[in-house]
């Protein structure tokens, strides 16, 4: 792990110093990728829109989130802004110098990076529905229409989940591994819905049913880890420690807190 880890940082001093002047694009689209987004924005808007798509993007967004926090749990995954700071791998205690920035200090552990699975959870449902529309088009001018919908939307998706990767690694909180696993991970969420269309039909009350399961279990693994001796919040102390601005320490970032606001 340690040459997985240096060689992302390696990454990060190279986006810090080469792309610079794309400062306030990357921290945009950190800020899209907020998973909270989901709940905030997109849910409500395509609940309105479609409301068979709203409640598939709900479900992901929940499963999604809890998946994020087990394995977020089980894989202890460091952050940058913190690694370079306690690693022993440079010699005579030459750290690299990683910039931080207002969004940089996130506590919880950093794999799989909540950001790239939430986005590409959410994008992935939202291309997946509005291509659904184009596929029963059946003449030939309409199918050569669909093949080129089909193309533009899966470059503008892969160019937002792309962005936010490279955003959340430049401003140091994850290493690109971690982001590169979000995605993929939230990409297997969303197709694992996409055959689950029993879910479009759910009652609210089986949505608070499983919600109530999922927090009761995740809640039971922690205790259990607890017993353990294994803190999960092993994460929290190193960022405060590391932060370079005790302002910018965001405690809501901490794996439960995602579980609560879903």
């Amino acid at each position: 792990m340690d040459l997985l880890h240096s060689n992302g940082v390696l990454i990060i001093q190279h986006l810090q110093r080469d792309y610079r002047a794309y400062q306030d694009f990357l921290n945009f689209m950190s800020h899209v990728g907020d998973p909270r987004n989901i709940f905030s924005i997109y849910f409500p808007l395509w609940f309105q829109l479609n409301q068979v798509v709203g409640t598939k993007m709900i479900w992901v967004a929940v499963i999604g989130d809890w998946f994020n926090l087990i394995f977020k749990w089980i894989l202890f995954g460091h952050r940058p802004y913190w690694w370079v700071q306690e690693t022993m791998i440079y010699p005579n205690q030459s750290s690299p110098c990683l910039e931080q920035f207002p969004i940089t200090c996130e506590t919880g552990p950093g794999s799989p990076s909540g950001h790239a699975m939430g986005s590409s959870c959410v994008w992935y449902v939202m291309v997946t529905a509005a291509l659904s529309y184009t596929v029963r088009w059946k003449d030939k001018l309409a199918v050569t229409l669909h093949r080129l919908t089909w193309s533009f939307l899966w470059s503008i998706f892969w160019i937002i989940q792309i962005s936010v990767c490279i955003s959340r690694v430049f401003i140091a909180t994850h290493f690109p591994h971690q982001v590169i696993l979000g995605v993929f991970a939230g990409i297997l969420v969303a197709e694992a819905f996409e055959h689950t269309p029993a879910i479009q039909t759910a009652s609210l009350r089986m949505y608070i049913k499983t919600n109530l399961f999922l927090f009761i279990f995740a809640l039971g693994f922690y205790l259990s880890l607890k017993l353990l001796d294994i803190d999960l919040l092993w994460s929290v102390p190193k960022a405060k420690k590391w932060c370079a601005n005790p302002d910018w320490i965001n405690i809501d970032t901490t794996p439960f807190a995602g579980l609560l606001q879903s």
